[in-house]
């Protein structure tokens, strides 16, 4: 059994990753606990924050998911994808190649953001053919969003979490096809609700758990039509005080009267891990989703992806390995970063539309390219083979990127949110860590402040600015949010929106394992995701249809 060099963790390699490696040319076991290896790719996608900086191509104001502390060229991407020229460089096979490759890449410009087919959707990153999005993070297809992370076609919400096909929604959290629905966690079919957990086409419900096609109840339990429109007018949902409230109430109903279901697994054949949707083969893989076949220690992402091995946020890709952010249509990719419809593609970083690239970085459209330096394909082989061999005898070939290379500081990457570490630890590891330290602005007012009820704002609070004091950032409140919270008779914001999408966001069980716990009815032993604090309430599959449905 293979001890992690990092941790000193045993774990388990499974036949069908043996058979995986074997096909993608891969030799010897790996010597890093499959968590090691989400957490160092996991390090080069970039998560969470948006910086006002310049672009340092034109010197203009941009909005970017790069700091000014950024160690690459960061331009805006319009500029980069017409102008991309990066340096270039020939290997020396007698030094090391990481800091080789280090010394061209921190001089190749890269884009400022990720996405494409966007309109007014400035304030966004990894963001794609939506429209009129703010604040927003990692969704397709949406529209008049903001405040949201990993949405698709979602319409008319805010701090929208993991959710899917869903319109005029506050809070809702790994939540599909829902409709005015205000907190709500794993819910499909759910409208004119709040406060729900584990519901399915319910309608008129508060604070309700594991209904099954249902309306106008409270707390689980029945009321007329009339009952229960009064009871929700003295709710009053209005309110910060009284949502916060509510918030505490359904976090214990989750640990005292919710029924959890220990993996989330639909639809999948022969598939291991949590959150899985339409997955065949598919081994130690979380949130991964219609269509996988094949994938191997993967998260975030797999859409139509085969035989992939160590990645996180993969898309439509095929024979892709230890790799981050290899996206829509990668082909035979390995140890790279943020490459995009790309093919035949190792070590490399920040390219668009490449084939056939080696130590390459901020390329666009190119083929058979070593060091940002361009071959013949006869001599790419041969010269990529020898490059190979040296970095074999240095013990860097099968290692991924120092941490360093990473675009982005490690607190504000996917790793950093899953598996934080101490800046002595990240350091230690390799990682750049963040330098920001961030001061209260004199004129802030405490986030107190702000009115307890959406229907006491003024007309002058969309030009206050308020302090979080837990996030230790400012925010604002602006017109667009008061309308919304008066529309859907919910309350003001009251925090910095990234930590309110981040709390949203630690409501789904992950850490990248799965642990043995006893069914709180049969006590069979079965594998789940949800915290110690919920066994008793944990149910195997079997026993969750006979509970639940």
């Amino acid at each position: 059994m293979p001890v992690c060099r990092v941790t000193g963790r045993t774990f388990t390699v499974s036949e069908q990753e043996t058979a995986l490696r074997k096909k993608l040319g891969i030799d010897g076991e790996p010597d890093l606990h499959p968590i090691v290896r989400w957490q160092i790719v996991g390090a080069f996608w970039q998560h969470w924050t948006l910086h006002k900086r310049k672009c340092d191509k034109t010197g203009k104001q941009i909005i970017s998911v790069f700091s000014e502390d950024c160690p690459y060229p960061v331009w805006h991407k319009d500029e980069w994808i017409k102008n991309a020229n990066p340096p270039s460089a020939d290997a020396d096979l007698t030094k090391p190649l990481f800091p080789q490759m280090w010394e061209i890449f921190q001089n190749s410009p890269i884009a400022h953001n990720l996405g494409a087919g966007n309109e007014n959707c400035e304030y966004t990153d990894d963001w794609w053919y939506s429209k009129n999005c703010y604040l927003s993070h990692s969704g397709v297809e949406d529209e008049d969003v903001r405040y949201c992370f990993r949405v698709l076609r979602v319409k008319d919400s805010q701090y929208a979490v993991f959710s899917f096909d869903s319109q005029r929604c506050i809070d809702i959290t790994f939540s599909h096809f829902c409709f005015q629905t205000i907190f709500a966690l794993n819910c499909w079919q759910c409208s004119d609700s709040a406060f729900l957990y584990d519901c399915r086409n319910c309608s008129n419900c508060v604070l309700c758990c594991n209904l099954r096609n249902k309306q106008y109840c409270i707390g689980n339990r029945q009321f007329s039509k009339e009952e229960y429109l009064q009871k929700l007018r003295e709710l009053n949902l209005r309110s910060w005080k009284i949502y916060e409230a509510t918030h505490i109430s359904f976090r214990n109903m989750l640990r005292t009267n919710a029924w959890h279901r220990s993996q989330m697994l639909d639809q999948s054949e022969d598939s291991t891990g949590n959150y899985l949707e339409e997955c065949r083969n598919c081994v130690n893989c979380y949130f991964t989703s219609t269509g996988a076949e094949d994938c191997i220690n993967c998260f975030r992402g797999g859409v139509h992806s085969k035989d992939c091995l160590d990645n996180t946020n993969f898309y439509e890709d095929e024979l892709v390995f230890f790799s981050s952010s290899a996206l829509d249509k990668c082909y035979n990719v390995r140890f790279s970063y943020l490459v995009v419809q790309s093919k035949e593609m190792e070590y490399s970083a920040h390219c668009f539309q490449c084939q056939h690239c080696f130590g390459c970085c901020g390329l666009v459209g190119k083929k058979y390219h070593i060091f940002n330096k361009p071959y013949t394909p006869e001599e790419y082989e041969k010269r990529k083979a020898d490059i190979i061999a040296a970095m074999k005898r240095t013990g860097e070939y099968g290692q991924f990127f120092p941490g360093h290379f990473a675009a982005n500081p490690y607190e504000e990457s996917l790793a950093g949110f899953y598996w934080p570490l101490t800046r002595e630890e990240g350091t230690k590891r390799g990682f750049r860590m963040s330098t920001e330290k961030p001061e209260r602005i004199s004129d802030a007012i405490d986030a107190s402040q702000v009115p307890d009820r959406s229907d006491d704002a003024g007309t002058d609070l969309s030009k206050k600015v308020f302090w979080d004091p837990v996030a230790k950032r400012p925010f604002q409140i602006a017109d667009v949010d008061i309308a919304f919270a008066k529309d859907l008779c919910a309350p003001l914001p009251h925090t910095y929106y990234m930590r309110r999408l981040q709390e949203n966001f630690r409501l789904i069980p992950f850490n990248g394992e799965l642990r043995t716990v006893a069914c709180g009815k049969c006590k069979k032993e079965t594998q789940t995701s949800w915290p110690q604090e919920y066994d008793g309430r944990t149910l195997c599959e079997e026993c969750y249809l006979k509970e639940v449905y």
